[in-house]
């Protein structure tokens, strides 16, 4: 029976030759079916892909998951941008959003996003998107929560129905890492919005970022506060730290998130509000977001390169 809508399913395996069994012949079905195919995983992955497929190759669109994804929450809009493309035709991609050496947080965020893809592409045209988990060197606890966002899982060249499948959820709930105890806070209204551009580039400053670091992570911090003050109860706190990776900017207010693609979805031209998160995940290396009613927090996050 022919596929209809979005087919999500994961590949987990152990060494080369088992991500080249599970990924070549799914994209040589779809080169032979006509479909386009499009490739978002590390270098690493690609040469072996590339060199595999030898001349079918060309007919394959690669991107580098590592720049693309090091925010998870731009693998939505990168992947809405390829199906919107076909007008209907049936596509299909690998995505490998969790690869070895992501810092906990990042994983954290990747899982959010798997599950997410789901919401994105319901209803959707008909694609498959396989995303491959390397089984041995991702740690348990991130296998297991495969099941939850996949629909099947191949593994050693069988496909399985996952039976731990979650339709739904709630994508902001749960709790952000401690923040140290040398943080610094400041409350704000309308009329701290100045102080808050200051104070966000005093700390980008004083962490070392490039220059257009600093004026990345200001723009973000300001339209969430501006948001904090529109639609968050008229006020917020601005918290500020760094450890010897990365600066870390955190605003709360008394707002609270019910989209669960907020940030994810490209605005539209003609609309008036809504860019805040959107222009944040385009701005910093990780945005975390955490809601329930009366509370959001949204932590930024930049790398100290």
């Amino acid at each position: 029976m022919k596929q209809s809508g979005f087919r999500h399913e994961a590949l987990i395996y152990r060494d080369a030759e088992g991500f080249l069994a599970g990924t070549v012949p799914f994209l040589r079905d779809a080169l032979e079916a006509g479909e386009p195919a499009l490739v978002a995983v590390t270098r690493s992955k690609a040469a072996l892909l590339e060199a595999e497929l030898g001349t079918d190759a060309v007919a394959v669109r690669f991107a580098d998951i590592e720049q693309l994804g090091r925010n998870p929450a731009r693998i939505i809009p990168f992947w809405r941008d390829f199906v919107d493309e076909s007008e209907g035709r049936p596509v299909c991609g690998i995505g490998e959003p969790v690869w070895p050496g992501r810092e906990p947080a990042e994983v954290d965020e990747c899982e959010r996003h798997e599950s997410l893809l789901n919401v994105a592409f319901s209803p959707s045209p008909a694609w498959s998107l396989l995303c491959p988990y390397d089984g041995r060197a991702l740690g348990d606890e991130v296998l297991e929560k495969v099941a939850f966002s996949h629909r099947s899982i191949r593994r050693d060249g069988v496909r399985e129905r996952s039976g731990e499948y979650v339709t739904g959820g709630d994508w902001f709930a749960g709790e952000l890492s401690d923040r140290p105890a040398d943080f610094e806070v400041f409350e704000f209204d309308r009329n701290g919005l100045g102080d808050v551009r200051r104070r966000v580039g005093r700390a980008a400053g004083q962490a070392g970022l490039t220059d257009d670091a600093i004026a990345d992570i200001v723009i973000a911090a300001s339209e969430l506060a501006a948001n904090s003050v529109a639609h968050g109860g008229g006020a917020g706190t601005l918290r500020t730290w760094r450890d010897p990776e990365r600066l870390l900017i955190e605003l709360e207010d008394a707002g609270s998130i019910e989209e669960p693609l907020a940030g994810r979805l490209r605005p539209q031209p003609t609309q008036g509000g809504g860019r805040g998160l959107w222009l944040a995940n385009q701005l910093c290396d990780l945005v975390q977001i955490r809601s329930r009613p009366g509370r959001t927090t949204v932590r930024l996050h930049a790398l100290r390169r």
